[in-house]
């Protein structure tokens, strides 16, 4: 049983990582995406 449980908190600690690395990931494409629209919009008014 104790085997299962600390399998199962490694298993948790694992998914969580992999899980906020990839909703990090997503977050930071869209920033990159807003600000070069920003960049490409300030560029436009000069």
């Amino acid at each position: 049983m104790v085997y299962l449980f600390t399998g199962m908190i490694i298993g948790g600690i694992i998914g969580l990582t992999v899980g906020s690395l990839a909703a990090a990931f997503k977050a930071a494409e869209k920033e990159i995406a807003r600000l070069d629209k920003e960049v490409s919009d300030a560029h436009k008014q000069n």
